[in-house]
């Protein structure tokens, strides 16, 4: 796909505040009055990043870079089959609303996919209890008593999703509007015929300006609840000058929460992003973050493997640490064998939150194989778990035995950091740097393009004492740069070697295992070390296995953040 340079957005010309409407009294329907834009709530909600609760007694707890919810006490849980599209959004903008200011919340079970586990970890680990649920009956207990009337198709389900955050009214589709009023729900407002202009024009002054949503108004329940909560804007433009005007009048390194629209190539909407200095979380098909993010944790530890080929033996449950991350001291760098050649297995795409909470860790080509544990793996994983659903992440890391985890691209989110202005890279970064540490992570996967050779650019991530190396992918294609190292203050920046990617040349399983067996054996060279990227989306661990199953015995296989540490140790320019 070509590079596509855009032009920085013209910034919108409103007023940002730093506090929001977004809070509450005794019950979620404040009278409103008016209907028109002045009449919306305008109680105190911090727009920028919050203190979360918990954490252990007597400490302050971490900095928070996103809106969390209240901690959860009790769940009414539906399962999300059982709900028409319209009783979903009612059922998710009354979820993000509870989840604001009540431990009384609503949680959309999916067996198949991962959000059955997260619930049950929510009730083993935390204390959670659950019931079964009644939609209306917890609309009552929840005291609302306003509803914003949209219709489904429309443009029209992102407006009301919007507004709810701003109002504490849930969102009702037309063909439930008979139940919401014998229920005694009042309408706040029609906004059926509005759109995402429209907010924009009259309510942007009110909205976060840190965090943004990108969702399809076809899909009615899917990150709803945590856009209700958070009181951000949700939108969905394709690719128009109205989304870059958006993008363009967020905060320096913003994040816009969701998925934009690929038919052009993601990097349609990741350029204007990046040139913007806003990042994206992909998200849109997640569920219950406003109730996950109510999770609080500090820091989080990977866990050590019971051997580790680079190491040698180690007993069972032992703190490792990549070297900048929060688990404890850094540990040598393993001694090399100078008749081998080392290679670390990555996936890609651990940017994606979405597909953690989802299939991720049911599927058998990802998590959810059984072969996972035979071999060191490199997954890529997003730092902002630790602040939207931090028992996920912790719950990820208790299950890595031989798993070692790096941040996905390219950080904090999916941006190019070569299109960042300057400052936003700086906020970026610092930021980044405080989430790797709680999260205890040591290695960050970069996508971008023709900015290999760009150690100046590497420079505002490297200089955080938290961060050992980077991993280059280019573009197109991810292994351009065929193993090439630079550096900056002796901190690499190593381009993947190779990959295993269905239908691409030199991409497959036969072809990997002879580039590897013949690579250079020399750890005191570059050349020694091999990263090879594995397509999340056409491999999978059983592609991973027969790669493995066919290697030398001079190719030995280590985790990603060891193999930044051997090549920083042993092969220094």
């Amino acid at each position: 796909m070509s590079d596509r340079h855009p032009h920085r957005p013209r910034r919108l010309a409103l007023t940002r505040r730093r506090a929001l409407g977004l809070g509450f009294t005794a019950g979620l329907g404040a009278s409103l009055g008016a209907l028109g834009p002045n009449a919306l709530s305008s109680n105190a909600f911090a727009a920028g990043p919050s203190t979360a609760a918990g954490g252990s007694p007597g400490t302050t707890p971490a900095p928070t870079a996103y809106p969390k919810g209240v901690r959860p006490r009790i769940l009414n849980v539906f399962d999300e089959n059982s709900l028409s599209p319209a009783e979903r959004t009612l059922a998710t903008t009354l979820q993000g609303l509870l989840a604001r200011r009540s431990s009384e919340g609503i949680y959309l079970d999916i067996p198949s996919l991962g959000y059955h586990i997260w619930l049950d970890d929510l009730i083993k680990r935390y204390g959670v209890r659950t019931q079964p649920g009644d939609l209306w009956k917890t609309v009552w207990r929840a005291q609302v008593d306003g509803y914003l009337l949209f219709r489904q198709g429309t443009p029209s389900v992102n407006v009301a999703t919007t507004l709810s955050g701003l109002t504490g009214a849930v969102a009702i589709e037309e063909s439930l509007e008979a139940t919401a009023i014998r229920r005694g729900l009042r309408k706040v407002l029609d906004v059926r015929d509005k759109d995402d202009r429209w907010v924009r024009d009259n309510y942007w002054s009110r909205l976060r300006h840190d965090v943004a949503i990108e969702q399809r108004g076809d899909w009615p329940e899917r990150l709803r609840d945590y856009a209700a909560m958070a009181g951000a804007f949700t939108f969905f433009d394709g690719n128009s000058k109205f989304r870059a005007d958006v993008v363009g009048a967020l905060d320096d390194d913003a994040t816009v929460i969701g998925w934009g629209d690929a038919s052009d190539g993601e990097d349609a909407f990741i350029g204007t992003n990046s040139t913007a200095g806003v990042k994206a979380i992909p998200a849109d098909h997640a569920r219950n973050l406003s109730v996950l993010s109510g999770v609080s944790e500090d820091r989080l530890t990977q866990r050590g493997r019971l051997y580790d080929p680079a190491h040698g033996p180690r007993a069972a449950g032992t703190v490792t640490n990549g070297g900048g991350g929060g688990g404890g001291a850094p540990e040598a760098a393993p001694k090399p064998d100078p008749d081998a050649h080392y290679v670390t297995f990555l996936i890609t795409d651990g940017d994606n939150i979405q597909w953690m909470l989802g299939d991720f860790v049911t599927d058998r080509r990802w998590f959810g194989s059984p072969l996972r544990g035979q071999v060191d793996l490199g997954w890529g994983i997003s730092p902002s778990l630790i602040d939207l659903a931090p028992s996920v992440m912790r719950w990820y890391y208790d299950q890595s035995v031989k798993d070692r985890w790096v941040v996905g691209p390219s950080g904090g989110g999916y941006m190019y950091p070569s299109r960042y202005p300057a400052s936003a890279l700086e906020k970026h970064t610092s930021s980044l740097a405080q989430a790797m540490e709680r999260s205890d992570l040591s290695v960050v996967q970069i996508i971008d393009f023709d900015s290999f050779p760009n150690t100046r650019l590497w420079s505002s991530y490297l200089k955080r004492p938290q961060i050992d190396g980077l991993i280059y992918l280019e573009y197109s294609r991810y292994d351009t740069h065929k193993g090439q190292v630079v550096w900056f203050e002796g901190k690499p920046v190593i381009s993947a070697r190779t990959m295993l990617w269905d239908g691409l040349p030199g991409a497959d399983e036969t072809s990997v295992i002879a580039e590897l067996n013949s690579a250079t054996r020399n750890p005191s060279s570059t050349a020694g070390y091999s990263v090879v990227l594995w397509h999340a989306w056409s491999k999978s661990v059983d592609s991973v296995m027969t790669v493995v199953n066919g290697l030398a015995p001079h190719v030995k296989i280590v985790p990603p953040d060891t193999l930044v540490r051997m090549v920083a140790t042993n092969a220094r320019p």
